[in-house]
């Protein structure tokens, strides 16, 4: 299932979602209407202000589309930052600090009902670092910093042995551009050969990862999860076409 033994100079890197932390069925889709609901939820209990859910996932969704065009056209090997996605919708909204506090807050309660740890990938990991003494990293392409991600780590797989995180977002680099993986060697002073990557993307995680010399190896997701996403957000999409958001709240607010 994993590769085999890596000497004690090689340094494992894995990727996060889908490789250390599995996502269940949910699409994004689906998962940015669960945060949009649960933000709702959340601004009408703590703050008395009231946006409706169908407001705050249009707007985010507008918001983070138009971040990822602006990115492509300006920085096609960078990303885009949670935060400022996350400062752009509050501002849309009209929310204050603390009402953007709560879309950011919103979001990680619903990663971390939403993802759950690889067990057999940690306790790989952890066998390696007790046999060898092995340095272990994380590299992800995400538009999260480092620290939500070792937040994430720490709240979901507390005695994980990953020694420090790298993200597209804080590197302004991807993965999936080669560029990423370079800047992770130039940080942690390594040689391609060094560094033994682990990911369950072909393209991002293999194909990229081999042509920056480093070793990938894959892990793959059984298909009937990445079926059941395809069918969640397929589903998704045609609710939202058949009781799209201003149809929703109208009718919310003609009933209440």
């Amino acid at each position: 299932m994993f590769p085999s033994e890596p000497t004690p100079d090689t340094v494992l890197s894995c990727d996060v979602f889908d490789t250390l932390l599995h996502r269940d069925h949910r699409s994004q889709f689906r998962r940015l209407r669960d945060i949009a609901a649960l933000s709702s939820s959340r601004l009408a209990a703590e703050r008395g202000i009231a946006r409706a859910p169908g407001t705050i996932w249009r707007i985010r969704m507008e918001v983070q589309r138009e971040a990822y065009a602006a990115q492509a056209m300006g920085r096609p090997n960078g990303d885009i930052r949670f935060q400022d996605v996350i400062d752009a919708t509050a501002r849309l909204l009209a929310l204050d600090k603390a009402g953007g506090t709560i879309l950011h807050e919103a979001e990680l309660a619903v990663e971390r009902v939403q993802l759950t740890p690889h067990t057999a990938l940690f306790d790989w990991l952890k066998a390696q670092r007790a046999r060898t003494g092995c340095r272990i990293i994380a590299i992800s392409d995400t538009y999260h910093t480092a620290a939500t991600i070792s937040q994430l780590l720490g709240q979901l797989a507390p005695d994980h042995p990953i020694d420090a995180v790298h993200t597209s977002a804080d590197h302004d680099a991807t993965k999936r551009s080669g560029a990423l993986f370079h800047a992770v060697l130039r940080q942690e002073g390594l040689e391609p050969g060094q560094m033994l990557h682990i990911g369950d993307d072909p393209v991002a995680d293999i194909a990229m990862a081999r042509a920056a010399k480093l070793r990938p190896w894959r892990v793959v997701r059984p298909r009937y999860v990445r079926a059941r996403r395809k069918f969640d957000a397929l589903l998704g999409r045609l609710q939202a076409i058949m009781h799209p958001p201003g149809l929703s709240e109208a009718l919310e607010s003609k009933s209440a």
